[in-house]
This record gives C-alpha cells, sequence and structure tokens, in this order.
C-alpha cells in the first residue's frame, strides 16, 4: 500500500494544472501514464504499464510537448538519432514516397527511352551525328525521366535539426533545379502537412504529401515534398517535439 501511496497526487489542481501542459507518455514502452500514478510531491510518476519511473523534472519527459493528436510511430525507411543537442531524420525514398502515379511514370520512362534510344545509337554508330539534332530535346527528356526515376528509388533525404536551423539534403542524386533547405529554427512558429496532386493518370489525380514549415510574417516554406503522409506527419511530431513547438491547427493540414 505504501508504494501505491507514493504515486497518487496529494493536490488534484495542481495535477491537472500539469497535466495540461505535458504529454505524460513513458518513454520506454511510448504508452499514456495514468494521472492517477503522478505524484507532483514528490515529482515522480509510473507507468502502470511497463513500471517504469520518471522524474518530473527529467528534461526528456517533462520537455515532451502535448499533442493533439496520437503518437505517430516511426514509418518503415526512416532512421532516426536523438542526441541532447541535435535531432538527426534519414529518410529512404524507395520505402517512404508516395506511389501514386509512380509506376505509370516508370512504364511511360522505358518506353520513351526504348523508343528513341536505338535510333540514337544506330545513328551514332553510322557516323550520322547531325541526324540526331532533331532528336536532341527527345534525348535530354529521356535522360531527364530515367534521373528523375533512379532518385526516387535510391535517392536518401536527411534531416538535421539543432537549436539553430534545419537543413535538409538528399543524396546521391541532386535535383538541379533545387537547392539544399537551410531555415533557422528561431523563425519557425509551426510545422504542417498537406496533401497536393502531384500528378494524373488518364485524368485521375495522384497524391502527395508535403512538410511546410511556417515562419514569422506567416511565410510558408515547403521542406519535404513527395514522401507518403506516414512519413511527412512523423518527421512533423518529431521536429516539433524537438524544438519544442506545440502543435496546434493549421488550414489545409492532414493530421490522419
Amino acid at each position: 500500500m505504501e508504494s501505491e501511496e507514493l504515486y497518487k497526487p496529494k493536490h488534484k489542481e495542481e495535477t491537472h494544472s500539469i497535466l495540461k501542459k505535458l504529454d505524460l507518455t513513458c518513454t520506454v514502452c511510448n504508452n499514456e501514464i495514468d494521472p492517477a500514478n503522478v505524484n507532483i510531491n514528490s515529482t515522480l510518476a509510473k507507468c502502470n504499464h511497463c513500471g517504469s519511473l520518471h522524474f518530473l523534472d527529467d528534461e526528456e519527459f517533462f520537455g515532451r510537448r502535448k499533442r493533439n493528436r496520437p503518437e505517430m510511430m516511426i514509418p518503415e525507411g526512416t532512421e532516426v538519432l536523438h542526441l541532447p543537442s541535435s535531432l538527426d531524420i534519414r529518410t529512404n525514398w524507395s520505402r517512404g514516397k508516395s506511389n501514386g502515379g509512380m509506376w505509370f511514370l516508370m512504364f511511360f520512362t522505358i518506353v520513351w527511352n526504348i523508343a528513341i534510344w536505338p535510333i540514337a545509337i544506330s545513328s551514332i554508330m553510322a557516323g550520322a551525328f547531325l541526324s540526331l539534332l532533331p532528336m536532341a530535346l527527345h534525348l535530354a527528356v529521356g535522360l531527364g525521366l530515367m534521373y528523375f526515376v533512379l532518385s526516387k528509388f535510391i535517392n536518401k533525404t536527411d534531416i538535421y535539426v539543432t537549436d539553430r536551423d534545419i537543413t535538409i539534403t538528399s543524396t546521391p542524386l541532386k535535383n538541379p533545379f533545387t537547392k539544399d533547405v537551410v531555415i533557422p529554427t528561431k523563425d519557425i512558429t509551426q510545422l504542417y502537412v498537406t496533401r497536393y496532386v502531384s500528378s494524373t493518370t488518364n485524368g485521375v489525380p495522384n497524391y502527395a504529401y508535403a512538410l511546410y514549415a511556417i515562419t514569422d510574417g506567416n511565410r510558408r516554406i515547403p521542406l519535404i515534398k513527395g514522401m507518403n503522409k506516414e512519413t511527412q506527419l512523423y518527421l512533423e511530431q518529431e521536429i516539433e517535439n524537438f524544438l519544442e513547438i506545440d502543435d496546434e491547427k493549421v488550414r489545409g493540414e492532414v493530421t490522419n
């Protein structure tokens, strides 16, 4: 009985006030901690699922932000490294990308290149280089399509977050039309995920998801586009937790 009494709150009003600010989730088993197992006086909380004890002044436990949605589990193809001074997340595009329209694009890329490259190779072998000029644009499109599709299957994106900034890079195939993302974290007020039409197949829209940051002045900056919903929501959750940003509703966002 004494051990049970240890974890019972002695000041209910104070406990409820603290609970509104905390996300009382066990950092060991990720289950919700029953408020009845919290003792504000002794600054202890006990998980009734795994029995773990947590001090309320523990930064890892106390610093977790209250979220108004279910906890997102780490998705397939994502690796996370939590350090006191940084958050490092790597996502694998072959597993985390949105597949809408991807198979059609890959089929179209194969057909396009099969149709154009045998003619080009024959012209080169025959020494008729001038005949390649009318085909130059088609060859460039074929190469561009191959580069884009290949990047979706082998690329990895690194999201590196510190107290100073967020840096997002994709390797090994760089997009020549986009730059790496670097944003000072002090300017970020909120993150959210939205859905957009990435392409159409026979008139049917293919949807993908994008992670955006809202900065001071209500400026909206795209961080990552094209990942599936589960991956984007997980990235939003982890970055907001690290930066201690309270999750708030944003018009047009996707939440589940």
